[in-house]
């Protein structure tokens, strides 16, 4: 068995490294993608459902980012990155618990927002840049549609929450399938390592 900062033959990964630890919880990426993948689903199927799982999501994530911020951690890393995140996820989730709704709504307004500073924000760079750069028009384009989406968004809110919701959940489920494939390849790489037994 290794010792911390040892290394075994052939292998240039050092215990206790940030690769050496990742290859050892290599379990949470496969329970993060199974979990992406069942919020996905819930996107399609119950958007409300959906929002009440983001919460407990969002919760579960940000006590295990508290947790490893607390844990030991590889030599030059800062805890503080973690401990940050977990906070974060913790009061997202105790937020969208406590009113599925209104963390909702809430929701969908921001990326309504969002959408249109950053349409904005793309028109007026291709303006700014249309003497440096040829077919600026397309980031015109493209800061248009961002306008429309937002605007729309704005004007039906219900529409709008679902449209986010579906691409949500088209998202968490490719992420939750790629999360599951690299568990098993993070845990191979653990097993030739050393880190999993």
């Amino acid at each position: 068995m290794n010792q911390r900062g040892q290394t075994r033959p052939g292998v240039g990964v050092v215990a206790g490294s940030l690769a050496y630890e990742l290859a050892k919880k290599w379990w949470v990426l496969l329970v993060r993608g199974v979990l992406l993948i069942l919020i996905g689903v819930l996107a399609f199927v119950s958007p409300l459902t959906w929002v009440v799982f983001v919460g407990v999501y969002a919760l579960i994530d940000g006590t295990a980012m508290l947790i490893s911020g607390f844990s030991d951690q590889p030599a030059g890393q800062s805890q503080w990155p973690l401990i940050i995140v977990g906070i974060l996820g913790i009061l997202a989730g105790l937020f969208i618990l406590w009113n599925p709704a209104v963390a909702g709504e809430t929701l969908t307004y921001v990326i309504a927002a969002w959408a249109i500073i950053t349409g904005i924000l793309e028109i007026i760079s291709a303006i700014r840049l249309r003497d440096e750069i040829n077919n600026e028009w397309w980031l015109i384009l493209t800061g248009v549609l961002a306008i429309i989406f937002g605007v729309l968004v704005f004007k039906n809110v219900l529409a709008g929450f679902v449209t986010i919701t579906w691409v949500f959940g088209i998202f968490a489920i490719l992420a939750g399938i790629l999360s599951i494939v690299l568990s098993f390849r993070v845990r191979d790489f653990g097993t030739k390592i050393g880190a999993v037994t």
